[in-house]
Formats: structure tokens, C-alpha cells, sequence
């Protein structure tokens, strides 16, 4: 009889693991696909989907291209060429669509979260597969970066992929390993540039300094990946030559791109702040920042529990926070790069610390805290009834019914579900202010985008309106109006008052309010002052 009811307790507990990772991966599929959904923002995420569509008609994959001009920010190209491709090779399968544009990207930074979790165990053994996946995977800057999909969406994910690589072929020695990881390398700077190779060379010379132990550097497959490397890159420099020249060109991307925002040669500069780092932590690592500083702690203070992983870590951790610190420009994405080494820093003194009490119930707590407010501050700016708040509360209560003692898990659903309703509820809701977006379907809805002109746009980004249009919005000037002619533009209402200035007879087609959606106030929360924060632009017929 005891031998019946042990095997039943164990039966239990087998099938609520089941259960729990089920309901975890149906939460992450939920965002996930929501998140693809969301309409393109302003600027990057357009830009890329925008210069990915021109890059499929034009056929040219190196030499980059905008509104079918040289490709170019102050003067410089300004971002390699990966993330154009992503796109170019999404839409080209599914069309000009959101999926299309976020799709490559997407299921990039899912195989990130997979590698995370083969490097921790790797270093740590089984134990730390799922811990490390959900402190890399389940926190607030990756659910945000696989919906806003950046050049960092493909370069933290990819050197996740290299660290997984490097690893197996610093065990083996084998030569497959070493040539996947400098692959993947060599794609993270074309992701981003130089930064992700000195990520992982301060990740590797880390342990090789502090164990003073160089035999890597005397094997064969070490230099036969360089090769690799170089020759994946080749194409991408020739490009750049050829286009640029070495200063603008071929420098501009080995050195001045990264490493000039730190020398100030860079033309994107700032007044740099100091602590830009810790408080862009602070909430873009939620809810996992909590243990962040006793897995920091305990890796000083134990460097023998795992010389390998804590020397990697925190070298790499240390230098890049001093490197983004004193860099001349600085913005909130930039810290994801951070995330591999933090997450197995965390995963290290989750596995070996073996963390007991109280202390352990901050994160998930903090983060179901946060997750209610900000579903009821949803439900007061966007729908006026609880619609996110039940949603958000019946969620947590069927985790804590599935494992409510186990705070990884309740941690990692109060993020999946915060997540949900901010790709589900409160993302669509905001893109309806993206006049570039929703005037460009609605153009392409109602047939007007063959004959649709851009005018008086200069101080706007309007990349998703040539993408949702699918095709370069050219520019119409006044000047070179004809008498008599009808012209279909693009304009804010005050262009269009100024063109009815000028004489000119001008209906409106379709208005709306609009706003730059990644710079919001709390003014335009507020929906007793919102119309008031957005100007207005729209779709018009134009007779000189």
C-alpha cells in the first residue's frame, strides 16, 4: 500500500512537470505570435523591412540601398547588412507582410534561447538546461526584441550560438564545432559589426588569462575558423569597399561603427550617462535583475566552484558594461548584449548556490506585482473595461494551481503573461497612431498606392509606409506641379493647409492621429489628453 502511494506521489509530480512546462510553452507561443503580428515601428523595424523589400527587387544584397539612394546615415552606412537580409528573405517567402518582416529574426533569437541552455549545460551539466533558458529567455527586453525586432534580436542570439559552439569544440577539439562557432560568429558581425567578435574573444581570453591557459591558439581548427570567418565576411567588405572606399567604408565598419562611439569618432554621439546601464537593467531584465546581484557576488566570491564559467562571465560582463558605459552613444537595447553571460552567471548560483528562503520569491512576486499594475493601467488607457486585468489575473492563478512553489516557473509565467497582454492588447492598440503604417494599408486597400506621392515628410520616418505600400513612396513637389493635374499624397495636416495657402484645391481622403509610438507620454496615456499629444497627418488629393 505504501509502495502504491509513493508511485502515485510520483506519478503526480512527473505529470505536473508535464503540465507546467505545456502551459509555460503555450504562453511562450502566445507572445510569440502576437508579437509577429504587432505592426512595424518607426524607424528601425520599418527601415528594415522597408530596405529588405527594395533589396528583393533590385537583387542587390550588398551594396545597400534606401528609397533607392545610397544607403547612409550622416554620411555612413550605418548598419550591416544581416538584418536587411532577414527581412529580404522573409517577405520574399510571406510576402510583404509582418510576419515576413519579423519571421528570420524571430526564429533567430528562439534558436538563441535553445543555445543558451546547451551552453549552460555544457558548463554546468543537465540541471542548468531550463533554468538558463528561462533567465535568458523569459524577461521583459527579449519579449519586447522578438516583437520589435532590432539588429540585436540577431546579435545576442547568435553569439549565444557561437559561446554553445566554442564550448563544445574547446572539449572535443573537433573541428566541426570550431567552424559552426566561427560561423556564427562571423554572422553576428554581420549583425552588428566587430562587437560581437570582441564579446566572445573577452568571453575566451577571460579564462584563458585567469588559467593562463593559451592552447587553443596552437590548434589547427582555431585558425581554419578564422578562415571561415573571414571568407563568410569577404563579400560584405568588398561591398563596402567598393561603395565607400577604406575610411568610410571598410574602417567605418571594423572600428568606427563600434569602437568609435567609445573615442567619440562616431557621428552618433551624446552627452553620455554613466549609469545608462544599470537603470536600462533595472527594468529591461525583469524579473530575473533581482538575482542578478547575488549570482555577481557569489561568483566573486566562489571562482573555484566553476573557474571556466565564472572567469567567461564575468570578464566578459564586466568589460562590456565599462565599454557601453563610457561609450558617446548610448540607447535602451544596446544592454541585451549583456543578457548570455548574466543569464549563466544566475543559472551558475541557481544550480550551485541552491538558493533557499524567502530571498528566492522576490523575483516572481516583483514581477506579478508589476504584471497586475500594468494590465489594469492597459484596461485604463486603451479599453476601459478589465479585459487584461482577468486575463492576466486567471492566468497566474492556473500557474499557481499548476506549481505555485516553484519560483522559476511562477517567475518566468508572470513575465509570459505581463508579455501577453502587451503584444496582445496594448501594442495593436498603439499602432493605430502609426500614421505611416495604417495610412500605408489603407492605401494599398483602397488601390491608391500606384499613383501615391510623399510630401513635406522630411521631419518623419516614414519607412513602414513604403513597406505597407509595397513600393517607394516618391517624393511630389509643389514646384513641379502641373495646372490642372490631380496628385494623391502623403502629407500632415499642416502640409496640406499650407498647399490650400498656396492656392491649391486639396480634399481629404483619410486623416488620422498620429505619433511617434517608441516615444510615449504619459500625457498620451491619459485618454482625456491624448488627442491633444498627436498631430495629424493623412492621404489627399492634391489639384494645383
Amino acid at each position: 500500500m505504501h509502495f502504491e502511494i509513493q508511485h502515485l506521489g510520483q506519478g503526480f509530480f512527473a505529470l505536473s512537470r508535464y503540465v507546467a512546462g505545456l502551459w509555460l510553452a503555450l504562453l511562450a507561443l502566445g507572445v510569440v505570435f502576437a508579437g509577429i503580428m504587432v505592426d512595424l515601428m518607426e524607424v528601425d523595424a520599418a527601415q528594415y523591412a522597408s530596405m529588405g523589400l527594395e533589396m528583393n527587387d533590385s537583387g542587390q544584397w550588398v551594396q545597400l540601398h534606401e528609397h533607392g539612394a545610397l544607403y547612409q546615415s550622416r554620411g555612413y552606412p550605418d548598419k550591416p547588412p544581416l538584418v536587411f537580409w532577414a527581412a529580404a528573405l522573409g517577405t520574399k517567402v510571406l510576402g510583404a507582410t509582418n510576419a515576413g518582416a519579423k519571421i528570420i529574426s524571430v526564429i533567430v533569437g528562439l534558436l538563441g534561447i535553445w543555445a543558451i541552455g546547451r551552453w549552460a549545460s555544457e558548463l554546468l551539466g543537465p540541471p542548468a538546461l531550463w533554468p538558463a533558458r528561462a533567465f535568458y529567455g523569459a524577461n521583459i527586453g527579449m519579449g519586447l526584441m522578438l516583437q520589435d525586432v532590432r539588429t540585436d534580436t540577431l546579435l545576442v542570439a547568435l553569439v549565444s550560438l557561437a559561446g554553445w559552439q566554442s564550448q563544445i569544440w574547446k572539449r572535443t577539439g573537433a573541428w566541426t564545432p570550431a567552424l559552426f562557432a566561427f560561423a556564427f560568429l562571423a554572422l553576428a558581425m554581420l549583425a552588428k559589426g566587430p562587437l560581437a567578435f570582441m564579446t566572445l574573444t573577452a568571453a575566451l581570453g577571460g579564462h584563458a588569462l585567469w588559467n593562463r591557459d593559451y592552447s587553443i591558439l596552437k590548434r589547427a581548427s582555431f585558425w581554419g575558423g578564422l578562415a571561415v570567418m573571414f571568407l563568410i565576411l569577404l563579400p560584405w567588405l568588398w561591398g563596402l569597399y567598393q561603395q565607400w572606399g577604406w575610411e568610410k567604408g571598410v574602417r567605418y565598419y571594423l572600428w568606427t561603427q563600434n569602437f568609435g562611439r567609445i573615442t567619440g569618432e562616431n557621428p552618433w554621439a551624446h552627452q553620455a550617462d554613466y549609469s545608462f546601464v544599470f537603470h536600462n537593467l533595472l527594468w529591461s531584465f525583469l524579473p530575473w535583475v533581482v538575482l542578478l546581484p547575488s549570482a555577481l557576488l557569489w561568483a566573486l566570491r566562489h571562482p573555484w566552484r566553476h573557474r571556466e564559467l565564472s572567469s567567461m562571465s564575468l570578464t566578459a560582463w564586466i568589460l562590456l558594461v565599462i565599454g557601453l558605459s563610457i561609450s558617446k552613444f548610448q540607447l535602451p537595447h544596446y544592454v541585451y548584449i549583456l543578457w548570455p553571460f548574466q543569464a549563466l552567471m544566475i543559472t551558475q548560483w541557481w544550480v550551485q548556490a541552491q538558493p533557499l528562503g524567502q530571498s528566492i520569491t522576490i523575483s516572481w512576486m516583483a514581477m506579478s506585482l508589476l504584471g497586475l499594475l500594468f494590465s489594469i493601467g492597459v484596461d485604463y488607457v486603451w479599453i476601459g473595461y478589465p479585459l487584461a486585468t482577468l486575463t492576466w489575473s486567471a492566468g497566474l492563478a492556473v500557474s499557481w494551481f499548476i506549481k505555485g512553489r516553484n519560483a522559476l516557473f511562477m517567475g518566468s509565467s508572470a513575465l509570459l503573461l505581463t508579455l501577453l497582454v502587451l503584444n496582445g492588447l496594448f501594442y495593436p492598440r498603439l499602432m493605430a497612431y502609426q500614421a505611416s503604417s495604417w495610412l500605408g494599408k489603407w492605401a494599398a486597400d483602397h488601390s491608391l498606392t500606384p499613383q501615391l506621392e510623399r510630401v513635406c515628410c522630411e521631419d518623419e520616418s516614414i519607412h513602414a509606409l513604403h513597406f505597407y505600400s509595397k513600393r517607394v513612396i516618391p517624393k511630389w513637389s509643389a514646384d513641379s506641379a502641373i495646372p490642372g493635374n490631380s496628385y494623391t499624397v502623403y502629407a500632415s495636416k499642416k502640409c496640406a493647409d499650407s498647399l490650400r495657402t498656396l492656392g491649391m484645391t486639396v480634399e481629404t481622403l483619410q486623416e488620422m492621429p498620429s505619433i511617434k509610438v517608441t516615444r510615449l507620454s504619459l500625457p498620451f496615456l491619459n485618454p482625456k489628453t491624448r488627442i491633444q499629444q498627436c498631430s495629424t497627418s493623412g492621404i489627399y488629393q492634391v489639384i494645383p
